[in-house]
């Protein structure tokens, strides 16, 4: 069922506090909900299996391919396949050309812009149950793919790239309205509007807070060596040009006063729901709202998170 509208807080006008999608939501504070949820390691793949005995062997035998390799697989997302949906179908498709990448996107509807951004691995098609209750509310909606994601072209990317590409389709579609980022897009999301992009309201799904934590997850999921990552990591970093704490979500939520929303669910076993509470505590004024039993992905489906979501958007206008 929807949850009501009233039980969106306006963060602009509430403290940093926590309550839960279902039935029986209540608010308590981010700090009480974090003492009893202690952070967890995700789970290691199956499809991993052969990756995690072949990683620390090239780590023995031959640490500067070792190194290399683990970049690599870090910075290259893995390609998700199209969905068949009724909902791209009905959209318009166009594409943006970015630092010398093509973007591919598509667009619904007239009224101030939603832009909705996917994670790390997906795609625009992720997040198309958003789509017709934003239209609904009044929005007209964009979705990209991200470079080296879906049908936008490159093969390895990054979550500067992720805020690149969003400040290019925001320069093309804006102003933005609104903004919905899942994982790594809402990092992103949140590095572009840290650079200036405004936005007048933002939900993060299941938000990735740093990548630091990320290259330790990565790490622990290939039984890559703490020597090897952190070699790789330096290597990523000369890549960028910044250190990964300079990307925190926590630091740059200092420079950001759009309101935020941030849903996650507590037993997320891909990105813990520590991440999603330490950027809501950092951001000021924003609300944290726990997803019981909707994992990572699964979330952008459910009708009570997008309810929740579009109206907590719609608030403020």
């Amino acid at each position: 069922m929807p949850v009501p509208v009233a039980s969106v807080a306006r963060p602009e006008n509430r403290p940093n506090v926590r309550s839960v999608i279902g039935p029986h939501s209540a608010a308590v504070t981010i700090e009480e909900r974090g003492r009893s949820a202690p952070a967890r390691l995700p789970r290691r793949p199956q499809s991993f299996r052969w990756l995690r005995v072949a990683l620390p062997a090239a780590a023995t035998l031959a640490p500067p391919l070792a190194i290399r390799w683990a970049e690599h697989l870090f910075a290259t997302p893995p390609r998700m396949r199209a969905r068949s949906s009724p909902v791209l179908e009905a959209g318009h498709r166009f594409f943006i050309e970015s630092k010398g990448r093509r973007l591919a996107a598509w667009s619904w509807g007239d009224g101030p812009t939603a832009i909705l951004l996917h994670g790390w691995g997906g795609r625009s098609d992720q997040l198309v149950a958003f789509v017709e209750p934003l239209l609904a509310a009044g929005f007209s909606v964009v979705a990209p793919d991200a470079p080296g994601h879906g049908d936008s072209t490159g093969c390895a990317s990054s979550v500067i790239a992720f805020a690149d590409a969003l400040e290019a389709v925001a320069s093309r579609v804006g102003p933005v309205e609104a903004f919905v980022g899942h994982s790594a897009g809402a990092a992103a999301g949140a590095l572009a509007m840290s650079r200036g992009l405004r936005v007048h309201r933002a939900v993060f799904v299941s938000p990735v807070a740093a990548l630091t934590d990320v290259v330790v997850r990565f790490a622990w999921q290939l039984r890559i060596p703490p020597w090897i990552a952190d070699a790789m990591r330096r290597r990523f970093e000369s890549r960028l040009g910044v250190p990964m704490s300079s990307l925190d979500v926590p630091t740059l939520a200092r420079h950001v006063r759009a309101p935020l929303l941030v849903i996650h669910d507590p037993a997320d076993d891909e990105v813990p729901w520590h991440d999603g509470a330490a950027i809501a505590q950092a951001w000021p004024g924003a609300r944290l709202v726990d997803a019981p039993g909707l994992g990572h992905n699964r979330i952008l489906r459910d009708a009570r998170v997008v309810a929740q979501a579009v109206s907590f958007l719609a608030a403020g206008r």
